[in-house]
């Protein structure tokens, strides 16, 4: 009887063995990711369900995503890593409800009002949630929000310098340092308003009248900073005309 012999091939075997385990660790990887996004939706519900500023407790959150208590700590580190990760959640859902309203069709006023509108309207309905993100972490590192805005405002900053050129205004040094406070105070202003009346349960105005305030406050310091560089800007002017957005 002729003998069958296999050729082995360890290389071969090998490269199968690898691909095995980056298989399996794919799928760790996503089971982690899926179970962590379990958490944080969980602990989304249990933070809507409570009074405003009431700290979500661990085994309410454990009991709503149907998990034990310390499977939640098996991807989290502590209380620490996910109340940032919890803040980072709530933040990309008030970003997917912000950027469609990030375009630059119409006029300039019409662009202020349709993104602060976004904001303000997210926060109105979304309270508790917001309280959540306006809170600092006390791990000496910005909130989420807060990081998230410097974002925004580095990105303001660099459109209204890109509009004084289209103008014909170059702004030396000086002046762009100037833009870049302005930006700031601005965001600053968007924030502490909105925290102040969710804060405050609506503070005598509705979202759309807060709306309608903070975006005649933009467009004056916008339109008052163009005055000192002896530009008249129209309001009622598309964007387009005055600066192309990056």
């Amino acid at each position: 009887m002729a003998e069958v012999c296999r050729r082995v091939d360890p290389d071969r075997d090998s490269d199968h063995d690898s691909g095995r385990q980056d298989r399996r660790r794919v799928r760790w990887h996503d089971h982690n990711a899926e179970r962590r996004r379990q958490v944080l939706d969980a602990a989304v519900a249990v933070i809507e369900a409570q009074p405003p500023g009431t700290e979500p407790r661990v085994q309410r959150i454990a009991e709503r995503a149907g998990i034990g208590r310390t499977v939640v700590y098996r991807h989290f580190t502590g209380k620490a890593d996910l109340h940032r990760a919890l803040q980072a959640h709530i933040v990309g859902m008030m970003r997917g409800a912000v950027e469609p309203s990030i375009s630059f069709a119409g006029s300039v006023q019409e662009i202020i009002g349709r993104i602060v509108t976004a904001y303000v309207d997210w926060a109105a309905a979304h309270p508790h949630l917001y309280l959540v993100i306006e809170r600092e972490l006390g791990d000496g590192l910005p909130g989420e929000l807060v990081s998230t805005l410097r974002a925004a405002a580095t990105a303001f900053g660099d459109l209204v310098r890109a509009g004084a050129g289209r103008l014909g205004v170059p702004l030396d040094d000086a002046q762009s340092a100037t833009v870049d406070l302005l930006v700031v105070g601005i965001i600053g202003q968007v924030r502490g308003t909105v925290g102040h009346w969710v804060r405050e349960r609506g503070s005598g105005a509705t979202a759309a009248e807060l709306a309608a305030l903070l975006s005649r406050s933009i467009w004056f310091q916008l339109d008052g900073f163009a005055r000192t560089l002896g530009v008249t800007l129209d309001p009622t002017q598309p964007l387009t005309r005055v600066a192309t957005p990056a």
